[in-house]
């Protein structure tokens, strides 16, 4: 008997042992690859719904796309789960691709994320970020990226989610810099925008000088937009362009524009991640709730 049981905690063993690893998967999420003309390329989308959504109901919902889902989408997914109870629902598609290493990441998003072409700032990424790697980096295909975000992957979701017109777009670093120039160039297109540690310098501070034509052109901007820095990032190159963003657009007094700007304390460029998700969800879709936690409790005293 004793010899049995030896046998059996030995076969057991092994199984367990022998198991083939599984791919980690973001529970809940659905991922496509949707065709590309614009971009000759499929463009990856990740798509997180609300808590009771269902797709043979009338109910639609609004839609914040994220870009740069590389690593932001598995943090919004997570968060808009966790945050249920705090933040109306909405579904979150993140657009960019998780399947690849952190250098063809940095490669692959630098051009696309740009508007212009700046000899200066792809010189400098290839020095800096990717450490002199034997590449080549030209930026500049942003207005091209936004146009296939607009006319391939946007109408994709619509056409296969129940979406609102309530549209936001959030990115960080150099996805939020795009975000700022997609504010200007297609005004009322995203009702909420978030510009977080967005690298606004770049190009002789060319986002300041589109906010000035852009109130100079008597257009209007409406919705919400949020903006933010980190403390640790560098005050000069990120905390004070975006407060001077941030003060720009409340000094225009644009009606319905509801504009704010917050200082993430004693976090770099890359920690202040965690941090504004939670924060910029609450934000664009925060319900007037309590959200004290243990309100009851015989310790609450």
């Amino acid at each position: 008997m004793k010899k049995l049981l030896v046998l059996l905690v030995a076969l057991a063993t092994f199984s367990a042992l022998a198991q083939s690893p599984q791919p980690a998967t973001l529970f809940g999420a659905e991922a496509y690859d949707v065709p590309s003309k614009i971009m000759k390329s499929n463009i990856r989308v990740s798509v997180s719904v609300p808590m009771g959504y269902d797709a043979k109901s009338d109910k639609k919902y609004p839609v914040l796309y994220v870009l740069d889902a590389f690593y932001s989408f598995p943090l919004m997914h997570e968060m808009h789960k966790m945050m249920a109870g705090e933040i109306e629902p909405a579904i979150i598609v993140g657009i960019g691709d998780d399947r690849m290493s952190l250098p063809e990441w940095i490669i692959s998003r630098y051009p696309v994320l740009n508007f212009d072409n700046v000899a200066y700032e792809d010189s400098f990424h290839v020095a800096n970020l990717l450490r002199g790697a034997p590449v080549k980096l030209h930026s500049g295909d942003g207005a091209q990226y936004y146009n296939a975000i607009k006319t391939e992957v946007i109408p994709f979701i619509e056409a296969n989610y129940k979406t609102s017109d309530d549209r936001g777009l959030t990115g960080h670093s150099l996805s939020s810099l795009f975000a700022s120039h997609v504010m200007f160039k297609d005004p009322g297109y995203f009702s909420k925008i978030g510009i977080n540690s967005a690298p606004l310098f770049v190009n002789d501070d060319e986002t300041m000088r589109l906010e000035k034509a852009f109130f100079a052109s008597k257009k209007k901007l409406s919705g919400k937009v949020f903006i933010s820095a980190s403390s640790l990032e560098g005050k000069n190159l990120f905390e004070k362009r975006a407060l001077n963003l941030a003060n720009a657009l409340k000094s225009r007094n644009y009606p319905g524009l509801n504009v704010t700007h917050h200082v993430f304390q004693d976090e770099s460029h890359v920690s202040e991640i965690g941090a504004l998700t939670g924060k910029i969800l609450y934000y664009f879709y925060g319900l007037p709730v309590d959200r004290s936690l243990g309100k009851g409790h015989k310790a609450d005293k």
